[in-house]
């Protein structure tokens, strides 16, 4: 069985929320400049972890035509949370094959063709990959964090998530709260759309989900390979009368890990202990 390996999380901020993250954050995450998108609409800052995932804070530049970001997948979200997630593969050979399962499921959900996406990083280096989004039965995009998008590397993937040292994990995963990586996405849904998205993880994953309790949970893979975390997806219901889809985070830490952090105002990820 084919898993899709788990890639990173977007957290759309301000660009003056963009400024500050860095040192508000140092006593429990080290969060580093990311550089600026090939458009030039978009900059981000990111958290790496050690088992290959990140967390992206992306924030549109000032002074944006109002315009371009409204047209932008993310330009209409509210700022100070999660705005989408992302899977990724092994190759973009394997997603001709994930397109067509999801096609297959025949709830008209599809996944568009993959594009190109480019990203220079402060140091000059400049990262390539292939994007793609979600489409709806007449061929609207998904509204974000509903499903993954997809970012599949055709530079190395070290160049845009380092997370190898040469004797051991990169200095950048070494944080200060023993965060080691994303050990769950939880995926809130109102109650009427978790008959039209199960099936569709169910394909994304290659598998039928488990279920407890109401929640159903799909297996993913990791960059950097097995670790004791949970690493599972789960799909729940919405409690709070929202109509759009919400994202909550659970981080793997260690015994040494806080129960929570706040990345933002209103913005806590648990952490669960590895074993």
């Amino acid at each position: 069985m084919v898993l899709p390996i788990l890639d990173h999380i977007a957290i759309l901020v301000s660009f003056q929320t963009l400024q500050s993250v860095t040192d508000q954050l140092k006593d429990s995450l080290i969060v580093i400049d990311g550089g600026a998108h090939a458009d030039g609409l978009t900059v981000n800052k990111l958290i790496h972890l050690a088992d290959g995932t990140y967390i992206e804070f992306i924030a549109f530049v000032e002074g944006v035509d109002p315009e371009k970001r409204r047209a932008h997948r993310w330009g209409n979200l509210e700022e100070g949370k999660i705005a989408d997630w992302a899977h990724t593969l092994h190759s973009e050979a394997d997603y001709a094959e994930l397109q067509k399962r999801v096609k297959d499921a025949a709830t008209g959900v599809t996944y568009s063709d993959l594009v190109p996406l480019q990203r220079h990083r402060p140091d000059g280096v400049l990262m390539k990959c292939l994007v793609s989004v979600a489409l709806d039965s007449e061929g609207k995009r998904v509204f974000p964090a509903t499903v993954p998008f997809w970012c599949v590397d055709v530079t190395e993937r070290h160049l845009r998530s380092p997370f190898k040292g040469e004797d051991g994990p990169h200095e950048y995963t070494k944080h200060p709260s023993h965060a080691k990586g994303l050990s769950r996405i939880t995926v809130l849904l109102p109650e009427k759309d978790i008959p039209t998205y199960k099936p569709v993880y169910d394909a994304i994953h290659n598998t039928v989900a488990t279920s407890e309790a109401g929640v159903f949970s799909w297996p993913y893979q990791l960059p950097a390979g097995p670790n004791p975390g949970s690493n599972q997806v789960a799909l729940s219901t919405l409690t709070d009368g929202s109509s759009k889809a919400e994202i909550k985070l659970t981080l793997l830490g260690t015994k040494e890990s806080p129960k929570s952090i706040q990345l933002l105002p209103g913005l806590v990820l648990d952490f669960e202990a590895a074993t």
